[in-house]
């Protein structure tokens, strides 16, 4: 809450500095006065929306940007799992340093995803459940705040690859 608090204060004083400079001017043929801005708000309901909007703005890109490097890690190297097991492979724990270190530059929440296929549904539910928290676990262990991790583990899925995971990052 604090940094989202500096950011807007941030995006206030960028925003006011801007409005209040527009409106200066060398050239002596100009009659906008020095001190009168071009743009300003005109009421602070008018300010602090704008501000609103920007550091939502800001948050939007911070989480997509964020998304973008978990992607592109997951892609190169999968966070996976030895068959039939909960066990993460030994290539995963630098994936998980990647997502990790891209999550730290957000404040969404994350959503993992992991997945087991199982004639007992049952069976292939815990196992799924179970990759899904130990990757919430290793994300965990290198820095990112539990309360922000949810892991949700799918049985018998269709169209995945069900030895490797999903990871989302979505609004707090």
């Amino acid at each position: 809450m604090r940094r989202k608090i500096a950011s807007a204060c941030a995006a206030a004083a960028i925003t006011l500095a801007g409005a209040g400079a527009a409106g200066c001017s060398d050239n002596a043929d100009d009659p906008t006065p020095a001190n009168t801005p071009t743009s300003m708000p005109e009421t602070t309901e008018d300010t602090m929306t704008s501000v609103d909007a920007t550091a939502s703005a800001a948050l939007t890109t911070a989480r997509e940007t964020a998304q973008d490097a978990i992607n592109a890690a997951v892609e190169a190297v999968p966070i996976a799992f030895a068959p039939g097991t909960a066990d993460l492979n030994a290539a995963s724990d630098a994936t998980i340093t990647a997502v990790a270190t891209a999550l730290k530059a957000t404040e969404g929440d994350v959503q993992i995803e992991a997945y087991a296929t199982n004639s007992d549904e049952d069976a292939a539910t815990d196992l799924a459940e179970r990759r899904a928290n130990a990757v919430a676990d290793v994300l965990e262990s290198k820095g990112i705040d539990r309360e922000r991790l949810s892991a949700e583990g799918i049985a018998n899925p269709d169209n995945v690859n069900i030895d490797q995971v999903k990871i989302t990052v979505t609004e707090n």
